[in-house]
């Protein structure tokens, strides 16, 4: 099975590249299909510029039914630190690490192509991630190793920008090498759906659902968010409600602790400071 991802993985880098350079199209590019490179759970469609660093801080507390005991979910928080960083305008790295499992995560995303005025009319980008999980006493001794610990995903985002509109849908593909509650490997598809609208210059209201297909008995309810996002030039303000407090692949496919219809709401919000390490007047 390890070889088997391996070569599924290597294919569809390769057939990114090849997809990439074979497109060559003309038109004004559309910048900036949605505020931030990251839209509620997942990954959006852009990247950073080449240059830029983002320091992306998140949180996810727990469920505002808690009321005051929990301070309203506040006292059961989940956080991420995370790097992001345009190699080029087509290619951008990350890592990060979440407090939910004492994980580690890095991903690469590379456009495949853009959406232009006149031109091709959708934006595509290839998006590969991995996790590794460091909690201790959650693995049976024979199952304890760094490749059981870890999980897979890959995907392409494919999105459009019309006027104050932006619609983007990411099939997807993730791999959790040992699933501690099947006490087995595990291998799902998602596509995560999502629509934003510009409010204004600084703000955009921002919905996303991800049906997860073949989902384990464990599994609950299919994640779902809705939430405002605030771009202030220097600094990126996310503010969201959902069922899910994930904040990488592995904990948004299959750990949905919430439940709208029975008031289980999650808070949470991104900051992004955005560095740039490249005179941007070049």
């Amino acid at each position: 099975m390890k070889s088997v991802l391996n070569t599924g993985l290597v294919s569809l880098l390769f057939l990114i590249l090849q997809v990439a350079s074979a497109l060559n199209l003309t038109g004004q590019p559309v910048k900036k299909v949605f505020t931030s490179t990251r839209i509620a759970m997942t990954q959006s469609v852009d990247l950073p510029s080449e240059g830029e660093f983002y320091f992306v801080l998140a949180h996810r507390f727990g469920s505002i039914e808690g009321g005051l005991y929990d301070m309203f979910g506040l006292d059961l928080a989940t956080i991420r630190l995370g790097f992001d960083y345009g190699i080029t305008d087509r290619l951008a790295a990350g890592i990060g690490r979440s407090s939910f499992e004492k994980t580690y995560d890095l991903f690469t995303k590379m456009t495949i192509a853009r959406q232009s005025d006149n031109g091709f009319p959708l934006a595509i980008t290839g998006n590969l991630s991995a996790s590794f999980n460091t909690l201790k006493n959650t693995y049976p001794a024979e199952m304890d190793g760094m490749w059981n610990r870890m999980s897979f995903s890959a995907q392409f985002i494919i999105a459009r920008k019309q006027g104050r509109f932006s619609l983007q849908a990411s099939p997807l593909y993730f791999r959790n090498n040992y699933e501690t509650r099947s006490e087995t490997d595990l291998n799902l598809f998602a596509l995560p759906l999502t629509a934003s609208i510009k409010l204004s210059k600084r703000f955009s209201f921002n919905t996303q659902y991800i049906p997860v297909f073949n989902k384990p008995d464990f599994a609950d309810d299919n994640p779902l968010s809705v939430g405002i996002d605030m771009d202030t030039g220097g600094h990126q303000f996310q503010l969201l409600f959902s069922n899910n407090a994930g904040l990488f692949d592995k904990a948004v496919l299959t750990d949905t602790q919430g439940r709208w219809k029975s008031g289980i709401i999650l808070f949470g919000f991104n900051l992004v400071r955005v560095f740039y390490f490249k005179d941007k007047t070049k």
